[in-house]
C-alpha cells in the first residue's frame, strides 16, 4: 500500500519539475512553442504512467490489466449524494450526466481564466487536432498513474472511499500549480479525481475515468492553447 502511494507521488514530483528540462531540449517539432512543450511532455507523461504500473505490479504483485479495458461501463453506482447519484442508479446515465455537468463547471471556470487576456478565439479551430491529441494522451497518463495506478493496489486493504480520497488528494494537490489553478483549482481537481476513481473501482475498468478526463481536458488544454499556444507559427 505505501509503496503504491509513494510511487504515485514520485511521479507527480518528476512530472511538477519536468517542464524547465523540457524547455532544455531544443527540438523543433512544429513550430509553436506551446505545441513543441506539449509533445515533449505528453511523451513524458506517459512514459512516466507505464514505468509506474510497471514497477507497481513487480513490487505489489497487482493485476492492472483486467481495469484496462473498458469494464462494464452500466455497472451499478454506489450512492454519492453530492453528484445526485441514488443507491442502483447505473454508470451509464451516471457517466452521461457527469461528464456534461462537470465539463460545464471546468468550461465556466475556465473561461473566466482566459477571459482576462487577450486571445483570438477564431484560432481556436486551427489547434483543434493538437488538443484533441493532448487531451486523450494527458487523460490516459494520469487516469493510469491517479486511478488505476491507486485503485488496484489499495482495492481489498482500505474501505472504497478511503481510496477515493487517497485519488482525489493525491491528484488534487498538483493541480494547485496546474490547470486549472489555485485553491480553487486543486478543489476541483479533487472533487473530479474522487469520482473517477469511484468510476473505476465500480465499474472495473477504465472507460468513464478516460472519458470524463478527456472532455475536461479539451477544455483546459484548449484554454491553454489560447493563452499561450495562439502565436504567430515560426
Amino acid at each position: 500500500m505505501i509503496i503504491s502511494i509513494l510511487l504515485v507521488i514520485l511521479a507527480t514530483l518528476v512530472l511538477l519539475s519536468v517542464g524547465k528540462a523540457i524547455d532544455k531540449i531544443k527540438i523543433r517539432l512544429s513550430g509553436n512553442d506551446y505545441i513543441d512543450f506539449q509533445i515533449k511532455y505528453q511523451l513524458v507523461l506517459l512514459f512516466s504512467a507505464l514505468l509506474l504500473l510497471l514497477i507497481n505490479a513487480l513490487c505489489t504483485g497487482s493485476d492492472f490489466w483486467p481495469y484496462l479495458a473498458i469494464g462494464d461501463i452500466n455497472a451499478v453506482a454506489e450512492k454519492m449524494a453530492l453528484f445526485g447519484i441514488q443507491q442502483g442508479d447505473r454508470w451509464m446515465q451516471t457517466g452521461l450526466s457527469l461528464s456534461v455537468v462537470i465539463t460545464l463547471v471546468t468550461a465556466i471556470f475556465m473561461y473566466f481564466q482566459v477571459k482576462r487576456q487577450q486571445v483570438k478565439w477564431n484560432l481556436l479551430f486551427s489547434g483543434m487536432g493538437w488538443i484533441l491529441l493532448f487531451a486523450l494522451t494527458n487523460a490516459l497518463g494520469e487516469e493510469l498513474i491517479f486511478r488505476v495506478g491507486i485503485v488496484v493496489p489499495l482495492k481489498g486493504l482500505l474501505a472504497p472511499v478511503v481510496i477515493y480520497g487517497v485519488s482525489a488528494v493525491l491528484f488534487g494537490i498538483p493541480h494547485y500549480w496546474g490547470m486549472p489553478s489555485g485553491v480553487i483549482g486543486a478543489f476541483l481537481a479533487g472533487i473530479l479525481g474522487y469520482v473517477l476513481a469511484k468510476s473505476v473501482d465500480e465499474t472495473q475498468g477504465f472507460f468513464w475515468a478516460w472519458a470524463i478526463h478527456f472532455l475536461q481536458d479539451v477544455v483546459i488544454i484548449g484554454a491553454a492553447y489560447l493563452g499561450k499556444g495562439n502565436k504567430e507559427w515560426k
